[in-house]
């Protein structure tokens, strides 16, 4: 419908009644809009015939000389179709009028049904233009609202940072745990009449809301080690603080690490292996967060010099999945390692995968460790949409359900049983913006709203429902940005940029104190 605004005539089947043949264009098939004619009285659509005559000088029924100029208005023929009855083009929306053809302009820009565009920052939902008041106050995720305590104002969708609004539901979950807490019959009875709440969905929310909490009051930082910036290889390691909302720097690790892989244990962090500009790494180096101004080199080393590989801690040990074992792209490997983090440091290889995986993400949830899309080379075409799953108790590599687009370089986090891919680089070689959401159980997705830049290269992290990525490369530059999701909202906001730009860095959170 949208080209009756546009270019050509009228549905037919918006009349009424049946139309005509000699009421159509035989240029575009539909009924004439502000019809004109020949010298020899063919008619047309005004559009349809100034269109084609910028490709001819003829009329395309009796091929007579015919120009813009020559045109003339068929008054008699506009005077027959005012009379006729048409639907209103809102009509797919629920607008139930019919009017005269000679009203529909005015009816159509007043009409109540009409697709009207939120004008709150940060809203696209286009609704019905009698409902936009309606929506633009009380049910855009993105109105202004009053806080109730502090007065001040904010955008309803991001209440949840508000720090009132962060009291109250820490206060509403300290109650609720209370209530879980009291003796069997008057937990049955509370549980039925109000909050009929599991265990584990308890323990998740209490989880979340204290991780968020320590985020956003600053107990909690978010560091970022190594990387590329274009330039030179990174040893440097900065640190950010939301209650501060700035990025601090942080002592330099031992060794500059491209596409290395980090994880925290005991408030410590370690980040391992990479490719320092030179060769390959199979150390692995920590900073204590807490007692240590300067990182240490560990006892504990990977199975093989590599990068491009990722790691996960689990119970004291550590599994290390694929990367590169050189510079040559082409010799990625498909295992899958556990290395112990305490004497003797023993490192067993677990099982090998279906293939090699090189910029691929991981994660373990459950039992099982799981390693998400990445390529058997660092070439985009490379990149594949497979999703591994090796389970400890079990001793078994199984494939899962594939990812629906192959993707590499990639951040990753964990939520709620869910993995989130974020970014990375496509078998075209296009970096994405895409962020997708995999269920582990049953191999659904669903697309979350997408970033605000394409990045391939980038770290990911999670505090409570808070995503935060960092740096990468959009396919013309190196990234300094970095951007957060809250989970209950949807849409990506900027936060402030790091002190330097850093292609497949590393990060982590870890607790300060």
């Amino acid at each position: 419908m949208a080209s009756d605004h546009s270019y050509g005539g009228y549905e037919r089947r918006r009349f009424v009644d049946e139309i005509h043949q000699r009421f159509v264009c035989s240029i575009c098939l539909k009924v004439f809009k502000d019809p004109v004619q020949c010298p020899n009285e063919h008619y047309f659509c005004h559009t349809c015939i100034e269109r084609y005559l910028l490709a001819s000088k003829r009329c395309p029924q009796c091929r007579c000389l015919l120009t813009r100029e020559t045109l003339r208005i068929s008054r008699f023929v506009r005077e027959m179709l005012n009379d006729f009855d048409i639907r209103c083009v809102n009509v797919n929306r629920g607008c139930p009028d019919v009017i005269k053809l000679h009203n529909l302009k005015f009816h159509e820009e007043n009409c109540g049904y009409s697709p009207t565009l939120c004008r709150n920052e940060g809203c696209n939902e286009i609704v019905k233009r009698k409902e936009i008041e309606e929506h633009e106050k009380n049910r855009c995720e993105f109105r202004i609202i009053e806080c109730g305590q502090c007065k001040k104002t904010i955008v309803f969708s991001f209440k949840r940072s508000h720090p009132c609004f962060m009291r109250h539901e820490i206060d509403e979950l300290t109650k609720r745990l209370e209530m879980f807490q009291m003796s069997q019959d008057d937990r049955v009875k509370h549980v039925e009449e109000q909050v009929k709440l599991s265990r584990n969905e308890m323990m998740f929310l209490t989880t979340e809301t204290s991780e968020r909490c320590n985020f956003l009051t600053g107990k909690t930082k978010i560091f970022v080690c190594g990387g590329y910036d274009g330039t030179t290889h990174l040893n440097s390691v900065e640190s950010f603080n939301w209650y501060l909302d700035c990025w601090e720097e942080e002592a330099k690790m031992k060794k500059k690490r491209f596409a290395g892989a980090a994880f925290v244990h005991d408030r410590q962090i370690f980040v391992s292996g990479g490719w320092n500009g030179r060769k390959c790494l199979r150390d692995i180096e920590s900073l204590n967060v807490d007692e240590s101004t300067s990182w240490e080199t560990t006892d504990v080393t990977l199975p093989i010099q590599c990068y491009g590989h990722s790691v996960v801690y689990c119970n004291d040990y550590i599994i290390m999945t694929g990367g590169s074992r050189s510079h040559n792209p082409f010799l990625a490997s498909n295992a899958i390692y556990s290395i112990q983090l305490n004497p003797p440091y023993t490192r067993n290889l677990m099982t090998h995968m279906p293939e090699p995986r090189f910029y691929h993400s991981s994660l373990v949830i459950d039992d099982k460790v799981l390693v998400f899309g990445g390529g058997t080379s660092d070439q985009g075409k490379n990149s594949k949409n497979t999703v591994h799953s090796y389970s400890l108790s079990d001793k078994e590599c199984k494939t899962l359900a594939p990812l629906p687009y192959a993707v590499s370089a990639m951040g990753i986090v964990s939520y709620k049983g869910n993995a989130i891919l974020i970014g990375g680089l496509n078998d075209n070689d296009e970096r994405l913006d895409k962020v997708l959401m995999y269920n582990v159980k049953t191999g659904q997705t669903k697309m979350l709203p997408s970033l605000n830049h394409k990045r391939c290269g980038c770290s990911a992290v999670i505090l409570g429902n808070i995503i935060v990525v960092v740096g990468g490369h959009d396919g013309e530059s190196f990234l300094d940005s970095v951007e957060c999701l809250d989970m209950s909202a949807n849409v990506w906001r900027e936060l402030s940029s790091m002190s330097m730009k850093r292609e497949y860095p590393v990060a982590v959170v870890s607790p300060i104190y």
